[in-house]
């Protein structure tokens, strides 16, 4: 679905320390949906018509790119053995900057966020390694401790990198980007793929039955937490955008949930199927990929502003670059939509299908879309290419 949330607001979410804190810059993607706050927007980028800037083969499946500084950041899945890769790409050409790396691990997943020239990459047995973003030297490493099955992709805000782990219960961690020292650590109802969402006042995570929490960051302390009548593992990234929460749940009915993120009390539900990826957001305007369509609403009627069904295979989230939506298929296809009006103005094929962000699997890193510094960025099977 998509939600249109009151202009009054608005400074909550985009103001000076926001958006001109040095990890969500608006010309940045430094996290899974562009930015710390999980709502897969960014200012400025390119219009379509674009053209393709470069494409390499980086055999394995990719997860969703960072983009700052010149460089892409991804990892890869290590088809020759468990664990995954980390390489810099140069934005311009493509070129490998440095790596592979090798993040070592069970299965094939791990996941990165960007802060102050360092890169931090978290595997799915809980190392968490910090590069700097120049070289590829590492500056520390940490293994999280009491828990064994990590499946959260970090995030990293002024100074602390947050992700979750869970096996045994669940447990959210804040470490110091410095150092790799951990802050504070602070237990919930499993810790499994919810990927930390930021706010100017605190951190927020959702797990299955949308039992939701949100901790002051900095101390780790419990501000609220919202509790159904269920609990059991799988988890989804939240959305902070405006004062509200967005939370998709796969185990109960209605799975759409709308939080006050002051609160955490429920304002409304909304649709959210089980394979539904994150929303958008921009100004007052919402998108949702809902059952494979994408659709803008308006958040008190309800009802669609308009919707786009593309080739009928539509997978990845969505993102908002420019005042376009652009979103992937299956098939490969890749379609730029008018925000405001939902017309199509440009779609290509990539030469391979573009994946839906898989929140649920670890035999693959968590993909999406990417833009930043002028790019849209798009993995798809092996493939990495970017637009321009």
């Amino acid at each position: 679905m998509v939600l249109i949330v009151a202009m009054d607001v608005l400074a909550e979410e985009i103001s000076t320390r926001v958006e001109g804190d040095r990890t969500m810059l608006p010309d940045q993607a430094v996290a899974y949906q562009i930015n710390a706050s999980h709502t897969g927007f960014i200012k400025t980028g390119p219009r379509p018509p674009l053209r393709e800037k470069w494409k390499v083969d980086l055999n394995g499946a990719i997860s969703y790119p960072l983009i700052v500084k010149g460089k892409v950041f991804v990892t890869v899945a290590n088809t020759s053995t468990y664990g995954t890769k980390l390489y810099a790409l140069d934005a311009a050409t493509g070129q490998v900057l440095w790596g592979p790396i090798d993040i070592s691990g069970t299965y094939y997943w791990s996941n990165a966020a960007y802060e102050a020239g360092r890169v931090f990459v978290v595997n799915f047995d809980g190392l968490l390694n910090a590069f700097d973003a120049g070289t590829g030297t590492l500056l520390w490493s940490q293994q999280l401790p009491g828990q064994y099955a990590f499946s959260s992709p970090p995030v990293a805000f002024e100074g602390i990198v947050y992700t979750g782990g869970a096996g045994s219960g669940g447990t959210v961690y804040a470490v110091d980007a410095e150092n790799g020292s951990v802050l504070w650590a602070a237990s919930v109802e499993n810790g499994d793929h919810s990927s930390p969402a930021i706010s100017p006042d605190g951190l927020y995570v959702s797990y299955a039955c949308a039992q939701t929490y949100k901790f002051d960051r900095l101390t780790g302390v419990l501000l609220w937490h919202y509790s159904t009548s269920c609990e059991g593992g799988g988890g989804r990234t939240p959305v902070y955008y405006k004062r509200r929460l967005y939370v998709r749940d796969w185990a109960t009915s209605p799975s759409g949930y709308i939080l006050n993120s002051k609160t955490g009390r429920l304002s409304r539900h909304y649709d959210a199927s089980y394979s539904d990826p994150s929303p958008a957001f921009d100004g007052n305007l919402g998108v949702f990929l809902h059952d494979g369509t994408l659709e803008r609403r308006n958040l008190n009627a309800g009802a669609p502003i308009w919707s786009f069904a593309g080739d009928g295979g539509l997978s990845s989230a969505p993102i908002i670059v420019n005042g376009f939506v652009y979103v992937g298929s299956s098939s490969g296809n890749i379609y730029a939509l008018r925000l405001r009006s939902g017309r199509e103005v440009w779609s290509t094929n990539v030469g391979a299908g573009i994946p839906g962000p898989d929140e649920q699997n670890v035999s693959q890193p968590l993909t999406g879309l990417g833009a930043g510094e002028g790019l849209l960025v798009i993995p798809a099977g092996n493939l990495l290419i970017a637009f321009d």
